[in-house]
């Protein structure tokens, strides 16, 4: 995000100040994915904005799984990070159905498929209505923080982890870098 002539990595965090290799960078990745993606999520929620909260919390997913399992292959990173860190994905053919009516619906199609549907109607994160899966975004918000959470608490204490997000930051980030 460039604001007044300074691209940031994360709210108030310039990309000169990211600690790429130290100490600090759970914490800064953590304020990246809070201040991009959890905190509009939730604002749109509040509003009631249930496709673009959604939206927000599954492009949310595919950059936890990405730095989490390091997989080259989009769909068996995201699904093993819904089944192991989401609660309510843990069931194999759940985690299919948020990755290929949810996920690639709206990512790739800007829309949900297979008559999956955003409500705030129901109090859990989804609802099997006759086939037809149904999440609730501020639900799936809440495990999605708590995921974040787990994987920082990790970074802090895995140094070998941390440096192999250290390294897929800095190489996607290279760009960016050279223009902070």
């Amino acid at each position: 995000m460039r604001i007044d002539e300074q691209l940031f990595f994360a709210p108030g965090i310039p990309f000169d100040q990211v600690d790429f290799f130290g100490a600090k960078l759970p914490d800064q990745l953590a304020a990246r994915v809070r201040g991009f993606y959890l905190e509009p999520a939730r604002l749109c929620a509040e509003k009631e904005h249930g496709f673009a909260a959604g939206t927000l919390l599954l492009a949310c997913v595919d950059a936890l799984a990405r730095w989490k399992t390091g997989s080259p292959q989009v769909g068996e990173r995201f699904k093993e990070f819904a089944e192991q860190e989401l609660p309510s994905f843990s069931d194999p053919s759940c985690a299919e159905r948020l990755y290929t009516a949810f996920r690639n619906g709206l990512i790739h199609e800007g829309r949900i498929k297979a008559g999956a549907q955003f409500s705030f109607d129901y109090q859990c994160t989804c609802e099997d209505l006759g086939g037809v899966l149904v999440i609730n975004p501020t639900f799936l918000a809440h495990e999605i923080e708590a995921a974040l959470n787990a994987f920082v608490a990790e970074l802090r204490s895995n140094n070998a982890l941390r440096q192999r997000l250290a390294d897929r930051l800095s190489r996607d980030h290279k760009i960016d870098r050279r223009f902070a």
